[in-house]
């Protein structure tokens, strides 16, 4: 159910393109903070009055302590809406069937200037391009740092990342600050959005051409599908968002890619479940037992003990413990704070180390090196 409040916008605190954060006086002339998307509703000025959602703020969810904006009301009590820029759009909807639903242009559709390579996939596969996967969203700044960091070191051109955001996390993209700072640093090459996720630069159906297009738009070197900021879990066996790195290993091996998956790993988070190797990451490669994939995992021996017998799709890489120093020199690329459930690299090293494990086999992967002993790897 969805609890519903009324409040004046008093100032814009932050204005982007896809993204606006207002200070709202609420009827109780008590002040909080609230999020519009304008890709929605449009976008808003001082002095207005709105329809705010604050159902996640109402039951404490932890949801970033911000409501969102649902509609705009002009001064005579009427909605206020802009037609006209509705018409601009395409024709698919997103969020289909919800009092949010709005049309987007997909790369699909035959209004779109890629709509021929859609019309034929036969012969069209991903060439082994690296498709990294991972549960939470922290890992794409540290995989995306990481990959610029062993670039200059080594030399050579920057790969073309293309990040596609899943359905697992916050659908707007506009909430990721991490995408926005990666962007406009042009760490990312683009982004796209699939399924009822919105806002990538370019919009797509579904996974499958969703992984096309990051290949056949945007000339991608090297692809990242995670999900955006905010999971769910319910501390039961299959119940978690993160399932869905199942689908997208799968997706990526038979679109002809190379899968990397990123294990969850933390010896600092007090839950016991995900203490080590994630039990999220056990469950998904159980579920993908049939899927050949490509795992990094420090050369840990309580990691090696724990990860058990693995399926003979699965191909193992060991990797040399990163170094906190190293790490800092990633790290520094970006203004952004990179935690992950509130801890830092200080706190919690190897869940980033191995992000930083699947960029060194990505950009091996990238820069086509016959061996992989110059990163000093096991085997």
């Amino acid at each position: 159910m969805i609890v519903w409040s009324f409040g004046t916008v008093m100032r814009i605190i932050r204005e982007e393109e896809t993204v606006q954060e207002l200070e709202v006086q609420m009827m109780d002339e008590e002040t909080a903070q609230a999020l519009n998307y304008p890709q929605l509703i449009g976008r808003i000025q001082a002095g207005e009055r709105v329809v705010l959602n604050t159902t996640a703020v109402d039951l404490e969810l932890g949801s970033g302590g911000k409501h969102f904006v649902s509609a705009r009301i002009g001064v005579d009590g009427q909605p206020l809406v802009d037609a006209d820029a509705a018409s601009r759009y395409g024709h698919i909807m997103k969020l289909r069937y919800t009092p949010f639903q709005h049309a987007v242009q997909t790369v699909e559709e035959e209004e779109s200037a890629y709509h021929e390579i859609f019309r034929d996939t036969d012969g069209k596969t991903l060439d082994q391009t690296p498709v990294i996967v991972g549960e939470l969203h922290s890992l794409l700044p540290a995989f995306v740092l990481s990959i610029r960091h062993l670039q200059k070191r080594m030399g050579g051109r920057p790969p073309r990342i293309c990040y596609i955001m899943s359905e697992g996390g916050a659908l707007p993209m506009a909430l990721s600050e991490h995408v926005r700072d990666l962007c406009s640093r042009g760490f990312l090459t683009g982004t796209i959005t699939y399924g009822h996720s919105f806002g990538g630069q370019t919009e797509c159906i579904n996974l499958y051409t969703a992984l096309l297009a990051a290949r056949f738009v945007w000339k991608a070197d090297i692809i990242v599908v995670m999900p955006g900021p905010g999971i769910i879990g319910t501390g039961t066996p299959l119940g978690f968002s993160g399932m869905e790195q199942v689908i997208i290993l799968e997706a990526a091996h038979k679109l002809g890619g190379l899968p990397i998956l990123i294990p969850r790993v933390s010896l600092a988070d007090l839950r016991k479940r995900h203490a080590g190797i994630s039990h999220h990451t056990i469950t998904v490669l159980q579920f993908a037992r049939e899927t050949p994939l490509v795992l990094n995992l420090e050369h840990h021996p309580e990691l090696i003990t724990q990860l058990g017998e693995q399926s003979k799709q699965h191909t193992l890489v060991f990797h040399e413990p990163l170094d906190i120093e190293e790490w800092k020199e990633v790290e520094a690329q970006f203004p952004i704070s990179v935690t992950t459930m509130g801890r830092t690299a200080q706190m919690d090293l190897i869940f980033f180390a191995h992000a930083y494990y699947a960029a060194r086999l990505a950009w091996i992967k990238y820069e086509k090196q016959d061996t992989m002993q110059k990163m000093d790897l096991f085997t």
